[in-house]
């Protein structure tokens, strides 16, 4: 079983890496990966022992969760909810109480993941989640000063990552726009966007970027409960450079010139459009979503892929 000790090594080495050197370089990180490292070992005699029986494209994601205990760590005993909405309008609000309203979330914690995430906190709609079931997941923040506000959050449960998606053919996006909430990438924003809101706005940055599909297996991602996708237009690029090899229950995208080819895309992936209209709830302001769902999703049982006595809390 020494070939696959080296091969997997190789994996570890390479995906790794790239996330933690990206989010480096950006800033100097808080987290202490020291401790997880340590872990190393005994998955190196695990793999070894394997006998064949688990095949490498299982113990990768094993291997390389030690790396993001706040995703990975199991659920603390002490855990205690906090409620609290925070979208634009009311798209948490809406999947409470009409989608993920009869599942036990408290009990086992569900993965999220949101691109666009700006500085974690405003018009989140995945914070409400974290904060009050224990949800845990992964937030891409790419307009630069977004980004850095987005690395002091304060969101322990999750790995933040200040970078753009593109093809494994790019290394850097063109980003327009400042801090707030309607930068993206010149390149793929929606025509209408653009003429609304950088209509005299040409000045650009470069922003690193990968395929979201390799961020998301080189932090162990292999399913997601909650999929929120907001770039201005460049939603269907993104969903282009997507791992469908992970699995996916219910995916939120604001709507833009796009949406048809993005419907045509997903349900060549098994979804389909879900009703959902957070706008009745009352929002005077009201930014038109479409949820697609998977029903053939299949949502592990938490306990049996976390990482048990691993301290989780190290944002």
């Amino acid at each position: 079983m020494r070939w696959i000790s080296r091969y997997l090594f190789c994996i570890f080495c390479s995906v790794s890496t790239v996330i933690i050197l990206i989010t480096w370089s950006f800033e100097k990180s808080s987290h202490n990966y020291a401790s997880v490292l340590q872990k190393n070992s005994k998955i190196f005699s695990d793999i070894t022992q394997s006998n064949g029986q688990q095949t490498t494209a299982n113990l990768a994601p094993n291997y390389l969760r030690y790396l993001y205990p706040q995703i990975w760590a199991c659920q603390s005993a002490n855990f205690e909810g906090k409620s609290g909405y925070y979208s634009q309008s009311r798209e948490d609000e809406a999947l409470h109480k009409w989608i993920f309203n009869n599942t036990k979330e408290n009990q086992n914690p569900g993965i999220f993941v949101e691109l666009g995430a700006a500085n974690g906190i405003t018009f989140s709609n995945t914070l409400f989640f974290e904060r009050m079931f224990d949800w845990r997941g992964v937030l891409f923040e790419a307009q630069p000063e977004n980004a850095k506000l987005l690395l002091k959050a304060d969101r322990e449960k999750t790995v933040k990552l200040p970078v753009a998606i593109c093809s494994a053919l790019q290394t850097h996006i063109r980003m327009l726009g400042g801090p707030g909430f309607v930068a993206g990438n010149i390149d793929t924003m929606d025509a209408d966007f653009k003429e609304a809101w950088h209509k005299n706005d040409n000045k650009t940055v470069d922003v690193p970027c990968g395929p979201i599909g390799s961020y998301l297996t080189a932090i162990g991602i292999t399913h997601i409960d909650l999929f929120s996708l907001d770039v201005e237009g460049g939603e269907l690029s993104v969903l282009l450079t997507m791992n469908w090899n992970i699995q996916v229950h219910y995916l939120l995208i604001e709507n833009n010139s796009n949406t048809p080819n993005i419907i045509i895309l997903l349900k060549s992936h098994g979804f389909r459009v879900q009703d959902f209209k957070p706008c009745s709830l009352g929002v005077t302001d009201c930014t038109n979503n479409t949820l697609f769902v998977n029903e053939d999703y299949q949502r592990p049982n938490f306990s049996t892929i976390c990482i048990p006595n691993i301290y989780s809390n190290i944002n």
